[in-house]
């Protein structure tokens, strides 16, 4: 089954620290081919901003939509009750469990960090100290010195294969413990539910796990090479001592498979003495060991480090360098060019050197020679601006992620909406891949053909509405473990809106109880007003599918659907005066009636929360779902997502105009807006995804991601320019913990581009920009064949306002909008900047 490859006899020495931020350390490679971009612009990238704090970030140093993502693991000893555990890695502590391959960038969860390698010394196997004054983190590469062994280790990686160099002190030995189990943050569910482990040769091990959180049958193999062999090998399962050199299940199947499995295996490989540096190579794959292994035999850099980083860096000056910068401070450019890396973590190639890849049904396909598969797709997140981002300045890659999505339509029976190495974990709401594929489709038509615009509505079609018998083949999904988790990803919510033109609040409720649930599946027909608003949009998505595929009736069915978030809309001047709105939105019951109201006992003539309560007034009931204050705060479960009113009362991209009119028409719109950026931000502070407030406002996370953008649809346009002048400025910093909320695998970091370059798309799926305001002096980046010119006169820190723009010479539309075929065109957009308000529209 295993083909061994030749192992280099050859160890480069270090020959001085790569990446450091002196522009003269990074430039012979550049010497040597004038074809080859400038280094420079990697001194504006720092990986550790926001690796503490909200941002949830790691400093990997991955190629460009890399397959692989080498990081330090912390140890945390306050994890999982006190006990300690694998945490994710934050700058701030110090205690290092191991460098495991896999990583999810800046979502905050305990999935993927396989294989954990570390370094160490005599007896030391255990939780190491950092010494976090010689640790760097710099494009392409990472190193740091562990104190109590006194290793260093240097981390960096290609496309597939991660390469570790670990230097010990001299007269030491050698040793390497991999931790096959490594179950990070496993007080959110992380567990292994499979292990596989072989010794291959004297210089090589291979293996495999299966685990659980977010992805339910998680699967990832690999395959390790090591510069020197190793002389002594000794394993550990269930923590007990084996001389056995394979175990586990290497054929494990997943949910139905009752063979005796082992959960945890720990190897121990000793190097003996000597004074030369031991490199791994590890390579992952999703399909096979065979496949890691010929990922890892496709690698020609032998060795060679240092050779890797420099090659690894030049990727990243290809992708970086479409933008070029001109004013701005150091920090913003930091920011900026930090945040455009972020950008092109994920989605990342998730396929092997020969093209197989595991589909969205737990089997092995083979790709064609015009197909990648791609994985991580944080798509309620990411719909917002990252893959807008994608489709002004990688057009050919954002094709490729329609097409993808597509593929795992055909391979899984329904599109993903948090998809993880062809997983489908069923995290957050709706169905957001509609809109990645209706934004990509709507700007670039010509790319498809009439038979993916019918797959693309079909997809859509599909997962747009529940559908009992399509999933009953899901097995890996039907776990006793953690139950049946097939229907988070395609749920009720579509069918009830289209029967009631919303999703009521008691669909989850037995009818005995006074709801209307009909099994056991309309348990998750919950957070109905944020399914409600959001699926409208989506709704609206599948229409402009449906237009592309001359499907005219599914057009209606879907337009009709797109109304849906009108009826949560409760406008009643009077009621909420005190919050200085015309109303809001908020859950309604199948019968029509509103939920209750909070005890008005317990708010003052503000709506302000009293403290403390007055004598006699109860509201324990007001722990219930069925209650409704503009300020309460919900994570998940009840009739918010992550969130409150305040921001979800403005999801409707798709119909500003119809959102004007059920808010009680333009004054009503102005109105409400000015409520929301003065509201209390204090009123509720208890859910913690809710971060970054101006008033209720909240940047650090994505539900009212385009919202300071909707001024420009009022007589008070100025206001998005104070407002995303404001957000840029005061939560986003170029800091360890310089993000205020989950950086989401590219969100947070593209609507920072976006407002930095002055314009944001309010509606992915309708090819339309509004401007902001623009942070540099002048911004060209590459697009298609061409070049994109961002410019703005008189441009100061004070001089926020927008006086003029226009757009290759010509003034933009009605709300300050253009097209994106006038970005894709080539030319200029440019601003005249002043410090005044001014009166234009």
């Amino acid at each position: 089954m295993f083909k061994l490859s030749i192992v280099a006899a050859a160890i480069v020495l270090s020959v001085g620290l790569v990446g450091c931020n002196n522009d003269n350390s990074t430039q012979s490679s550049t010497d040597k081919n004038d074809n080859l971009p400038t280094l420079a612009v990697l001194n504006y990238v720092d990986p550790l901003i926001g690796t503490d704090g909200l941002g949830n970030v790691n400093p990997s140093p991955v190629t460009p939509e890399g397959m692989i993502q080498p990081s330090p693991d912390n140890w945390n000893p306050t994890n999982w009750e006190g006990k300690g555990s694998p945490s994710d890695y934050h700058h701030y502590l110090n205690q290092l469990s191991g460098f495991s391959t896999t990583h999810i960038s800046g979502a905050g969860k305990g999935d993927l960090n396989d294989f954990a390698f570390l370094p160490y010394t005599g007896f030391h196997s255990t939780a190491v100290t950092m010494d976090k004054q010689t640790e760097i983190s710099k494009v392409g590469y990472y190193a740091v010195d562990l104190i109590e062994t006194k290793v260093k280790a240097e981390l960096t990686a290609t496309d597939r294969v991660a390469f570790q160099r670990y230097s010990f002190p001299a007269g030491a030995d050698r040793k390497v413990k991999i931790d096959l189990q490594h179950e990070l943050l496993e007080q959110y569910g992380n567990h292994s539910r499979s292990i596989y482990y072989k010794k291959v040769a004297d210089n090589a091990i291979a293996g495999a796990r299966t685990s659980n959180e977010w992805g339910q049958w998680q699967t990832v193999y690999f395959y390790a090479e090591f510069s020197e062999p190793f002389s002594g090998h000794m394993a550990y399962v269930e923590g007990k001592q084996t001389a056995a050199t394979e175990v586990g299940l290497a054929d494990y199947q997943g949910y139905g498979d009752k063979r005796d499995r082992v959960r945890d295996v720990v190897t121990h490989l000793n190097f003996g003495d000597g004074d030369q540096p031991i490199t791994v190579k590890i390579a992952i794959s999703g399909t096979s060991i065979d496949g890691a292994m010929a990922n890892l035999q496709a690698d020609d850099n032998g060795y060679d480090f240092d050779e890797v980083v420099a090659d690894n860096q030049q990727q990243w000056a290809k992708v970086l360098n479409k933008f070029t910068i001109k004013g701005g401070t150091q920090a913003d450019k930091t920011m900026f060019y930090t945040s455009l890396y972020r950008t092109y973590v994920a989605p990342f190639v998730y396929q092997d050197v020969d093209g197989k890849y595991r589909g969205m049904d737990g089997k092995v396909h083979q790709a064609d020679a015009d197909f990648t598969n791609y994985s991580v797709y944080s798509m309620w997140d990411t719909f917002r601006a990252a893959h807008p981002l994608k489709t002004i300045i990688d057009k050919e890659r954002a094709i490729e992620y329609a097409h993808d999505l597509m593929n795992k339509f055909k391979t899984g029976g329904v599109l993903p909406k948090w998809e993880l190495h062809s997983d489908y974990t069923g995290e957050m709401v709706g169905y957001p891949a509609v809109s990645v594929i209706a934004d990509v489709m709507v700007k670039y038509p010509d790319a498809f053909t009439q038979q993916d615009f019918e797959l693309a509505l079909k997809a859509a079609d599909v997962s747009a509405n529940f559908d009992l018998t399509i999933t009953q083949d899901w097995v890996p999904y039907k776990d006793a473990w953690n139950g049946d988790k097939r229907f988070t990803v395609m749920t009720r919510h579509g069918e009830y809106a289209e029967q009631h033109g919303y999703v009521p609040a008691d669909a989850k409720k037995k009818p005995q109880d006074g709801g209307i649930a009909q099994d056991k599946y309309d348990e998750l027909v919950n957070e109905s007003v944020s399914y409600g608003l959001e699926n409208a949009y989506y709704d609206w998505c599948i229409a402009q599918i449906a237009k592309l595929a001359g499907d005219d009736a599914q057009y209606q069915r879907y337009i009709a659907r797109s109304q849906a978030y009108k009826p949560y809309f409760d406008l009643n001047k009077a009621e909420y005066a005190k919050y200085g709105a015309t109303g809001f939105m908020r859950p309604k019951n199948h019968d029509g009636s509103w939920v209750n109201n909070y005890p008005s006992c317990a708010i003052d003539g503000q709506g302000d929360p009293i403290t403390p309560l007055p004598e006699g007034c109860d509201i324990n009931d007001a722990k219930s779902f069925d209650i409704f204050w503009p300020y309460r705060a919900e994570h998940r479960g009840q009739d918010f997502t992550e969130g409150n009113t305040w921001q979800w009362s403005w999801f409707a991209p798709h119909d500003i105009a119809g959102l004007k009119q059920t808010m009680g028409g333009e004054a009503g719109f102005l109105q409400n807006l000015d409520a929301l950026f003065t509201a209390n931000d204090k009123a509720d502070t208890s859910q913690g995804d809710m971060t970054g407030y101006i008033g209720q406002f909240i940047m650090g996370n994505e539900p009212d991601h385009h919202v300071p953008y909707l001024y420009n649809w009022t007589a008070e346009p100025w206001k998005t320019q104070e407002y995303v002048d404001q957000a840029m400025k005061k939560f986003f910093h170029p800091t360890k913990a310089g993000l205020i909320g989950n950086e989401d695998v590219g969100q947070m970091s593209a609507w920072y581009i976006m407002g930095a370059l002055g314009f944001y798309q309010v509606n992915p799926g309708a090819p339309i920009y509004t401007i902001g305001r623009p942070l540099f002096d002048e911004v060209k980046f590459d697009i298609d064949d061409g070049q994109f010119t961002i410019t703005a006169e008189n441009n100061s820190p004070d001089n926020i306002y927008v006086e003029s723009v226009t757009i290759n010479g010509k003034p933009l539309g009605n709300h300050y909008t253009f097209a994106h075929s006038e970005i894709m065109a080539g030319g200029e957009l440019h601003f005249v900047m002043t410090n005044k308000k001014p009166t234009i529209k």
